[in-house]
């Protein structure tokens, strides 16, 4: 597992984490803090992660929660 940590676009610190998954995948969980209270959590997965660098996986990751928690479900 890999640790990530994060701010929003709207102003929410994250913690998350993501490991990897079945066939060039890896699955990621958030949970979403703001003035210290936790405000909500999600959880994704992307696909087609092998070609990716490990600096690229990481801003895909953080894309990924982002786009999540602005965009709901």
């Amino acid at each position: 597992m890999t640790d990530v940590v994060g701010l929003t676009s709207d102003g929410y610190i994250y913690t998350a984490e993501y490991s990897s998954a079945v066939r060039d995948s890896i699955r990621w969980s958030a949970c979403f803090r703001r003035h210290g209270k936790a405000r909500g959590l999600r959880h994704g997965k992307l696909f087609g992660i092998s070609q990716l660098s490990d600096v690229d996986l990481r801003s895909a990751v953080k894309d990924d929660i982002e786009d999540t928690w602005i965009g709901g479900y």
